[in-house]
């Protein structure tokens, strides 16, 4: 079962601080454990990015070059057994989605960052614990870094375009 998320969660930014945390003291060892908080602060970051979206035209440019590469994140870690989870990556916000004042937005970035960096370092971690790099690492940890880069305003990325019908996972 897959469960869309954007509507049960009151605080995006908290959410996503808490899976942070998480990930910053998961053992990397664990690859499959790391690989799911990975994907749960996805769902928290793309969901804390289209709130931060609605609130600037400087985080909307930023979300729509953001978009692609959390598309492709989350790809990559679809294949590898992580949405197991059962939370999907929202695809938009719901119609009633209150717009954020701008010092919530910017610090929803902030926190979109600072979770890439986190999930780039642990992701590393793991790799460089397995006896080859795995491709369900070695991607992950690109794309972490180029999300960050595309919401500091370092990368500027091609729109999406949607495969259809559109995974199950992206709703």
């Amino acid at each position: 079962m897959t469960v869309t998320v954007d509507r049960h969660v009151k605080d995006p930014c908290a959410w996503l601080g808490a899976v942070t945390l998480d990930l910053a003291g998961a053992h990397p060892a664990d690859t499959r454990g790391v690989l799911l908080t990975v994907w749960d602060g996805l769902v928290a970051a793309r969901l804390a990015g289209l709130h931060a979206a609605v609130a600037s035209p400087r985080w909307l440019a930023r979300q729509r070059h953001a978009e692609a590469v959390e598309f492709d994140l989350a790809v990559l870690l679809a294949r590898n057994c992580t949405v197991g989870t059962g939370l999907a990556i929202p695809a938009r916000l719901p119609g009633a989605a209150v717009a954020w004042p701008v010092e919530r937005a910017d610090a929803a970035v902030a926190a979109i960052i600072s979770f890439c960096g986190t999930a780039e370092t642990t992701l590393r971690r793991a790799g460089e614990l397995t006896p080859v790099w795995e491709d369900s690492l070695l991607g992950p940890v690109a794309l972490t870094r180029w999300l960050a880069d595309c919401w500091a305003g370092r990368h500027a990325g091609c729109p999406l375009s949607l495969p259809v019908p559109p995974p199950s996972w992206w709703r």
